[in-house]
């Protein structure tokens, strides 16, 4: 049986406030996920939230379908009778104001009534989907998945586990904002569900807008928290989070609904309420230096976040006895939070998502549409390798994309390829490494990846400026061999973390190895990679680990800000001649920039003076 899964083409008023994004197609074919890709990788819109249909005809493509019309089911991320539940004011209702009480209820009901009269219903996305994809589906052929039980699904079913409590945490998922349920088998058993506004999701996002970052730019916060003491600042936190005995955490829904508000109608910088002003001070615009108050508030906000989780946690493993953990829900991508959830001793597994945000509901649609919707068995679970179900590329395709820019670049191709690169590594060169199919989910994992030498601190600067473009402060990733990990890393509570999810302590003795991926709090996002996650980016490191004695390289995904990941090999020719990458490795194609196009490049990027990592508690704007 074939399904095919996919999130994001919201039209209408919702299109408008990001509430879709990050579209994403994944099919299933008799159990096994055999293609799964985020359409931004295609259009070249980041987090493009537009209707999937480049990924959904690479996963036709990848399942030797030729139309939709094939499928045995189509599924979709949402239900929109969902939105604005009735439950968004019973759950929220007992902690608002009298006018509050009021607004509330009022705009949940009229939004519903307007939601039904305009035709949000599940026949929409169905029409949609039957227009852009030029078929006509027979009755029963579309099923609408429940946001967060796609999240569940995400988790458990991708998993390498036969049971699970799972947990999944988001801005809002139609009214929802976070779900809890106990796996087994095909079993989906939900324990546990909080409602919009109260939302720790949201909570981080509107305080990321308070320290001046754009929206998705959570991650910066997380990269900026350890530069902070978070003492000074966790009282407010607190202060908004009520934790109650049952697990459930109430972030104060008033204050998330006014800032919701803020953010939507006022001007960066503008509108705080009192409360929060009074004890965070006032809030900070992008143009401005990120100072070391900033910093705290960014601990203090990822320390907030991670107790709150802790407790849910803590009260479900305690309610369930369940030892195995899977997450999911654009919070689970928080690897920070993630290594302190392995580190706790709460699970004995603990697994996350890849593509943890909503991407991952397309993935979840589809593996509910077959055990949930087409009732069929969970026969076996998956294995624990990385998942590249992204395209790949011929060497036909390498060849002819070299040719497209033969004017800008030199080429070679020396017998062993892996052995090239791992000196230039070596030597201090910056080295872009394209090979096979793409990684699913927002981490490069070694196929679509820009790898340096992590020996060398200076390496921080030049990759986040010469390369990447992006903010100094910005922390990057060591992929160490999985065999030589705990060496290297305290992995307490953790097996292997072959998808970068998990922040954990680098040893001691090994922190001054390798300063370009240890964090200033001395911890890193680990990759392990092994012979059979990845038998080339395994190679590549174990040469670097021959010439220098370290099993480590520094890797971040291949883009530069602003932009997605890398995606065909002409993709992968104009970032490497836009930016300070010294050479590109294209399957086993090493190319070079003429030296007229270095030159260039070099006049034009007229590097700060402030590099713009943290000095003296100070970050100069960008």
């Amino acid at each position: 049986m074939k399904v095919l899964g996919y999130n994001g083409g919201l039209d209408g008023y919702p299109s408008h406030f990001d509430s879709s994004h990050d579209s994403a197609a994944a099919i299933v074919v008799d159990g096994e996920v055999v293609a799964a890709c985020e359409e931004e990788r295609f259009s070249r819109e980041k987090h493009s939230g537009k209707f999937p249909r480049l990924a959904m005809e690479f996963c036709l493509k990848q399942a030797g379908l030729k139309s939709a019309a094939e499928l045995d089911l189509v599924t979709y991320y949402e239900v929109y009778p969902l939105w604005f539940d009735a439950q968004m004011i019973t759950h929220n209702f007992d902690h608002f104001g009298v006018l509050g009480k009021v607004a509330l209820t009022t705009a949940v009901h009229a939004m519903r009534q307007f939601n039904k009269v305009a035709g949000y219903d599940n026949d929409r996305p169905r029409k949609i989907f039957e227009k852009a994809m030029g078929v006509k589906l027979r009755p029963g052929q579309f099923a609408p998945v429940k946001h967060h039980t796609a999240h569940v699904a995400s988790a458990f079913y991708d998993s390498p586990l036969d049971r699970a409590l799972c947990l999944t945490i988001d801005a809002q998922g139609e009214a929802s904002s976070a779900m809890g349920a106990v796996a087994k088998g095909t079993d989906l058993d939900v324990i546990y569900e909080t409602f919009a506004p109260n939302s720790l999701g949201y909570m981080y996002a509107f305080i990321t807008k308070y320290l001046g970052f754009a929206h998705h730019d959570e991650y910066k916060i997380m990269g900026l928290a350890p530069y902070g003491r978070p003492g000074d600042y966790l009282p407010f936190f607190q202060s908004i989070i009520e934790k109650k005995a049952d697990g459930t955490t109430i972030v104060d829904p008033a204050l998330l609904s006014y800032l919701a508000f803020r953010d939507a109608a006022l001007p960066p910088g503008k509108g705080y309420p009192n409360k929060l002003l009074k004890m965070l001070g006032p809030a900070r615009v992008s143009t401005e230096p990120v100072l070391q108050r900033h910093m705290d508030i960014a601990a203090a906000l990822q320390v907030a976040l991670e107790d709150a989780v802790l407790h849910t946690l803590t009260a479900l493993q305690k309610r369930t006895g369940e030892k195995n953990l899977v997450m999911a829900g654009g919070v689970a991508l928080n690897s920070t939070m993630n290594g302190k959830i392995a580190r706790s001793g709460l699970f004995e597994n603990v697994w996350i998502q890849p593509a943890a945000h909503d991407s991952g509901t397309a993935l979840g649609a589809a593996l509910y549409g077959y055990h949930n919707v087409l009732n069929q068995p969970r026969t076996k679970v998956t294995t624990k390798v990385p998942r590249y179900l992204g395209p790949g590329y011929t060497d036909a395709d390498v060849e002819a994309a070299v040719k497209q820019f033969d004017s800008d670049i030199k080429v070679h191709r020396p017998d062993d390829v892996v052995a090239f690169a791992a000196q230039q590594i070596a030597d201090g060169k910056v080295v872009g490494w394209y090979q096979g199919a793409m990684e699913w989910g927002p981490r490069a994992l070694g196929n679509r990846s820009i790898v340096a030498d992590p020996r060398r601190d200076e390496m921080k600067d030049v990759v986040n400026h010469a390369v990447k473009m992006r903010e100094g402060f910005r922390p990057f990733a060591p992929s160490c061999l999985a065999e030589k990990a705990n060496e290297w890393f305290d992995c307490t509570g953790l097996s292997e973390s072959p998808y970068m999810l998990f922040v954990m302590p680098v040893r001691e003795d090994k922190r001054a190895k390798i300063p370009a991926v240890t964090h200033v709090d001395g911890s890193a996002r680990i990759q392990t990679v092994s012979k059979t996650d990845n038998p080339k980016y395994h190679a590549l490191i174990a040469a670097f680990e021959k010439l220098t004695g370290v099993p480590v390289v520094l890797n971040t995904s291949f883009n530069v800000k602003g932009e997605p990941i890398v995606n065909t090999p002409a993709d992968a020719l104009r970032c490497f001649l836009g930016t300070g990458i010294d050479l590109l490795v294209l399957h086993d194609v090493v190319v070079e920039k003429k030296p007229e196009v270095v030159a260039q490049l070099a006049a034009k990027r007229a590097r700060k003076a402030d590099s713009g990592r943290v000095v003296d508690g100070r970050i100069s704007a960008a």
